[in-house]
């Protein structure tokens, strides 16, 4: 399991330095919103031991591809 976390925490970082070099706006703040929950996710996955959480990842991921698919830079 330590490899979903990690993998979740990789999301985590990458999104949190992508929202940190876009302007001040509405994206940017979804944008650290969902990197929060990466977060959140990783750290749910490292203590629990259940899948449970994958659910949830798929549900940020779907709402992080329509976001960067909204407005592209």
């Amino acid at each position: 399991m330590s490899d979903a976390t990690d993998y979740l925490m990789a999301h985590a970082v990458q999104t949190t330095l992508e929202a940190r070099r876009m302007p001040p706006s509405e994206r940017k703040t979804k944008m650290r919103t969902i990197a929060r929950i990466y977060h959140l996710l990783a750290k749910e996955g490292a203590y629990e031991f259940n899948i449970s959480f994958l659910d949830d990842y798929r549900a940020v991921k779907a709402a992080e591809e329509r976001l960067r698919s909204k407005t592209p830079f």
